[in-house]
């Protein structure tokens, strides 16, 4: 089917409600024949169907808008959420499940913003479908901008509608029996009273246990899917600030000390030499500030704490007339003038004048930035270390998993970074010089990784705790031939017995040892006075005795109790299917062609 037709037919996208939280629906004629929508640049596809690039946009500048997200986390947001929703709708598709007029109307009868809406409402104040049918079509005319933004909303109604069948049959489908129901009844209800010894697995040294190279590498092969890492890009960088030098700074500071106190210069129209008075002494301050000033003058009468310097106390402490600086205030340098003070209510405020100039690099230091950037990339491109002609400067690396990683961490505008690193052409070995906001950074790609296991070093200390747990229980074990004396392997140890009260299976929480609930499990499994057998867990060697149980009394479980673990059953599914929908789903995902 055509890409268009795609996109008529079906919900692509979970769209962000916006604005007046008004939806549109299918009698505004969006996805007809005649919707419009431009289909020749696919950003992706799932499960074959094309996405279509226009429409996505639009969902990023609605996420934008309405968040107030960058670029890239709207982007993120408007994928996230569309793919859980596409696979959700391929899914209704396969079911044959579609949504008519009735199941529209009811969904935006539901919307309190539209039903209290005086435009929509009849003689009588009630919601009228039809005024609201009729208010859509005439806005494809009157405020074509918004009939867009509510195109996108038509999508997002239609889906609730499918969705909300699709639901509701599964939630005829989920039903607790009076069994199901007596049980976790008496998983959250049901008691224990214990004593427990918890030895911890760090009394015996690890010292007595050795662990095999071979054992790590067969554990990570049994459990793959925990270990095994995703394919990546390697690179090593260099960054070069555009920054001042301390000798720009020292200019800058010298022209303010000449602006303050004044100085010469030749006219250029009467060829002779003229007196400038300083900022000191000028009536004109405003003027003056307009003409040598990178920031505008303000006129702005200010407390001692609104005056965003580590220098107020001194500023506010002027006398009139007096002018302090040049001192250096963030990124720029200043001079300031007192102008006046006055008392307003309870409060003293005073009016500053200020001439700034910002720090920023010379030609001749931006000259030189420029040629250590161009110098490291010629290194790199001839096999040596990026910062062979300057050691001062430090190289780092950066490991990308995903063609749309936002960036380097630190580095605004390193987009670009990426995008290179995953391009088709860009081969290991190759080495690119990019322009940031605030300097360059020469990037050279050092690794391409294919899906693999990490090596037994990078795993070696996680992976050798869990098998000495495993080895420090079977070697306690062996050591005392399940011996189950609790109170023998107390003394031997030096460890109290301890005491939990009330504990349940619903909850199985020790205090002091965290969740142990293959313990706490296993003491529901105990009789009156009885004593486990050696046990694992999780902090440590247990053996537990039963002190009492205390068995909730049988009650008659009606529908409510029933409906309600429903309920909590019903809410968990429809929260995985998207989930395992959206991992099953074959995806392309070219964003990194676009953003």
């Amino acid at each position: 089917m055509a890409i268009l037709g795609q996109i008529r037919k079906k919900s692509i996208f979970l769209i962000i409600v916006i604005g007046m939280a008004l939806f549109a629906f299918v009698i505004s004629g969006v996805f007809t024949s005649n919707g419009g929508f431009s289909a020749n640049k696919p950003i992706g596809e799932v499960n074959g169907e094309e996405i279509d690039y226009e429409m996505f946009n639009m969902m990023v500048e609605q996420a934008q808008s309405v968040y107030g997200l960058n670029t890239i986390n709207a982007v993120n947001l408007a994928w996230n959420q569309g793919l859980k929703n596409q696979a959700l709708v391929q899914e209704l598709e396969k079911l044959g499940i579609d949504a008519g007029k009735d199941q529209l109307e009811q969904i935006i009868s539901s919307d309190q913003s539209l039903v209290m809406n005086p435009l929509f409402q009849n003689e009588i104040g009630l919601f009228d479908f039809n005024k609201f049918s009729s208010y859509i079509s005439q806005l494809k005319f009157s405020n074509p901008t918004m009939y867009n933004q509510w195109r996108l909303q038509e999508q997002n109604i239609i889906s609730l509608a499918k969705q909300k069948i699709y639901f509701d049959l599964i939630k005829s489908s989920v039903t607790y029996t009076n069994v199901e129901s007596n049980i976790q009844y008496h998983l959250e209800n049901d008691k224990v009273n214990i004593e427990y010894l918890r030895i911890p697995y760090d009394v015996i040294p690890d010292s007595t246990l050795q662990i095999k190279d071979s054992e790590i590498s067969s554990y990570l092969k049994k459990n793959r899917d925990l270990y095994e890492k995703r394919e990546s890009k390697e690179i090593e960088y260099l960054y070069i600030p555009d920054v001042a030098s301390d000798l720009d700074e020292n200019n800058i500071r010298t022209d303010l000390e000449l602006l303050r106190d004044g100085f010469s210069q030749l006219n250029q129209v009467t060829n002779s030499i003229e007196d400038i008075k300083g900022f000191k002494d000028v009536k004109d301050y405003s003027e003056y500030i307009e003409i040598y000033s990178d920031v505008s003058w303000d006129s702005i009468y200010k407390t001692k704490q609104e005056i965003s310097s580590d220098f107020s106390d001194i500023l506010f402490g002027l006398r009139k007339g007096e002018v302090f600086g040049p001192y250096k205030d963030g990124n720029t340098f200043k001079i300031s003038r007192m102008i006046e003070k006055k008392r307003e209510g309870k409060l003293n405020k005073v009016l500053i004048a200020d001439i700034v100039k910002e720090i920023i690099p010379s030609n001749e230091s931006s000259n030189t930035n420029y040629r250590a950037a161009s110098q490291a990339e010629f290194d790199g491109n001839n096999d040596l270390p990026l910062n062979n002609s300057n050691t001062a400067l430090f190289i780092d690396s950066f490991e990308s998993f995903e063609k749309f990683d936002s960036g380097l961490p630190s580095y605004t505008n390193s987009r670009q970074v990426i995008k290179w690193l995953h391009e088709d052409q860009t081969k290991v070995g190759d080495v690119k010089r990019f322009t940031l906001n605030e300097g360059y950074l020469v990037a050279k790609a050092i690794n391409f990784n294919k899906k693999s296991l990490p090596s037994i070093d990078e795993v070696r200390d996680e992976v050798s705790q869990i098998l000495l747990t495993d080895k420090k229980y079977n070697f306690f074990l062996k050591k005392h031939n399940s011996n189950n004396d609790i109170e023998s392997l107390s003394n031997d140890y030096d460890i109290d017995i301890e005491r939990a009260s009330a504990v349940t299976q619903y909850d199985p929480i020790l205090v002091g040892a965290g969740a142990e609930p293959y313990i706490i499990g296993s003491a529901f499994s105990l009789n009156i006075e009885q004593t486990s057998n050696i046990l694992k867990g999780n902090s440590g060697i247990f053996l537990i005795r039963l002190i009492s149980k205390d068995t909730a009394e049988d009650i008659s479980l009606g529908a409510a109790i029933s409906n309600s673990l429903g309920d909590r059953e019903i809410e968990r599914i429809s929260t995985l299917i998207p989930e395992v929908l959206e991992s099953k789903a074959e995806i392309i995902d070219n964003r990194s062609f676009y953003y």
